[in-house]
């Protein structure tokens, strides 16, 4: 992977984040839950079924942590 793409998708991975943040501090939840489907589709588009069951399992046992704010640590919960 060449440096224009490390920084091209760095730059995505936190527009989305700091777009998650504005979105939710604004108190648009539907809004952004909505984007957040849009976005799912697109990312599938292209990805096996294990991929997909794999980035599932990732992200099920990743909102199953809590997660303290302020701190780089998490708990099990």
């Amino acid at each position: 992977m060449c440096e224009r793409e490390k920084r091209e998708i760095l730059e995505n991975s936190l527009y989305e984040n700091l777009y998650a943040q504005k979105m939710i501090g604004a108190g648009r939840i539907d809004d952004y839950l909505y984007y957040l489907e849009i976005m799912e589709g697109k990312c599938r588009n292209g990805m096996t079924s294990d991929e997909i069951d794999a980035v599932s399992l990732r992200a099920d046992n990743a909102a199953k942590k809590k997660v303290r704010h302020g701190a780089n640590s998490q708990s099990n919960t």
